[in-house]
């Protein structure tokens, strides 16, 4: 640790030991905690922390396997810590304001790996109905959709030449989502082909229907993808929010930066996209278009 780090440290403590009345045990753990991060990040500005700093260095605790009670007391001491930087030094941020430690009875999500989906999406058939599967199938996971996003969508929800979506989220909350390139065609084809042909004599502006040309419900569109996994060989039970677990999964795991992951889900809080960054292997740098493109 550089001399600087050790002074702000220091005085850090110092300040604990006047201003609360912790044990000696409590001072340790903080100099314990607060040495760890500052050597994990050795010759770092900690005037100009950002958050992915901050996110990175949580993904490293989740890997060392570390009690949550373990991870949440680190935490809080960075958390001290850098309010006290920001008080006294000018630190541009506290990276750690948004930070929330996983409950130990929280499940993560379950995702489908890239081979799964792959064999998901190539299992449908060549026939109207199979077609209209995986172009939904992919387009929920190629967006981010929740399934009631997805069926929802409205023709003039879709601006083909720009490749966005507008969405109309929870709490009628909009937001754009995005699809990639090698999708365009199979919504031109689906919209100007496919659709007509089941639409029958119904007429509405909804773009996903069924074999009687009406909307395709929520559980329209979840028991089409438990069968269509089913035929597909995949062995977990899959529902159509794993789709869009795996759409978050998949970006963060290739090195997308979290607050663009939490634009593109539509969450409010970052706290809700954090949950995902369990499986982010890179350091958080990359937006949508470099990273989901490369998928499928």
């Amino acid at each position: 640790m550089n001399d600087l780090n050790k002074q702000y440290l220091n005085e850090f403590i110092n300040q604990q030991t006047v201003t609360n009345t912790g044990s000696v045990h409590t001072e340790d753990a903080y100099r314990s905690d607060i040495n760890q991060y500052l050597e994990f990040f050795e010759g770092e500005d900690l005037l100009n922390i950002d958050q992915s700093n901050a996110f990175e260095y949580l993904n490293a605790l989740y890997k060392m396997e570390l009690a949550p009670t373990t991870i949440a007391r680190k935490v809080s001491a960075l958390r001290s810590f850098f309010k006290f930087m920001q008080m006294n030094y000018g630190a541009t941020m506290n990276p750690f304001n948004q930070i929330k430690v996983q409950s130990p009875s929280q499940k993560l999500p379950r995702f489908l790996t890239k081979q799964e989906l792959n064999n998901l999406l190539l299992s449908c058939d060549d026939s109207v109905l199979g077609k209209r599967n995986r172009l939904m199938f992919e387009l929920m996971y190629a967006s981010g959709l929740r399934v009631s996003e997805c069926v929802g969508l409205q023709l003039k929800d879709i601006q083909q030449k720009e490749r966005v979506i507008l969405v109309e989220g929870k709490g009628s909350k909009e937001r754009l989502a995005f699809y990639y390139p090698s999708l365009s065609l199979k919504i031109s084809e689906y919209l100007s082909e496919l659709r007509p042909l089941l639409m029958k004599q119904e007429s509405h502006d909804f773009v996903f229907v069924n074999a009687n040309g009406k909307p395709l419900s929520p559980r329209g569109f979840q028991y089409a993808l438990a069968k269509q996994a089913k035929i597909a060989g995949l062995k977990q039970r899959v529902h159509p929010h794993m789709l869009r677990h795996s759409f978050a999964t998949h970006l963060l795991d290739q090195g997308a930066n979290l607050r663009v992951v939490q634009s593109l889900l539509g969450h409010e809080s970052l706290s809700t996209t954090q949950i995902y960054t369990h499986v982010s292997q890179e350091k958080l740098k990359e937006i949508y278009d470099k990273t989901i493109n490369h998928i499928i």
